[in-house]
């Protein structure tokens, strides 16, 4: 869950929003870094390393049971935001908006991640060499 190169870019994005670089390679090390950053929020990280967690897990099955791939490690963000926003409704009732700003959060840095990582959009301001009409006449 710590160590895979995909795995890896999941615990980058979580750590950037964080403002570290550091990234924890077990569990233990997770919640040591992670009480570093948040040290009054223990359910909510401990929710936060589940989602992360399952989300990682249900890719890593796709990936081997089904010859499903994902495009980018980003997915496996969204997926988990996707987890704690769902599993927010099982919570104390003040727990509730502190775990969707905590997705939202989340979703916002995968988001701006994948704006800064992902393939260059493509250039939409240059006609293909062949096409030089547009497909008029």
């Amino acid at each position: 869950m710590f160590l895979c190169p995909v795995a890896r870019v999941v615990w980058r994005t979580v750590g950037s929003m964080l403002g570290t670089e550091y990234v924890p390679n077990s569990m233990w090390q997770y919640y040591a870094w992670i009480n570093s950053f948040l040290p009054s929020c223990h359910d909510v990280y401990t929710i936060g390393l589940a989602a992360i967690c399952w989300a990682i897990w249900l890719a890593r099955n796709r990936a081997t049971f089904k010859k499903k791939w994902i495009n980018n490690p980003f997915e496996i963000m969204f997926t988990a935001c996707a987890f704690i926003l769902y599993w927010r409704g099982l919570q104390k009732p003040e727990m509730v908006e502190v775990m969707k700003k905590g997705a939202e959060m989340l979703k916002a840095n995968a988001s701006q991640m994948l704006l800064l990582c992902g393939p260059p959009m493509p250039d939409t301001s240059k006609q293909d060499e062949g096409d030089d009409n547009w497909g008029e006449g």
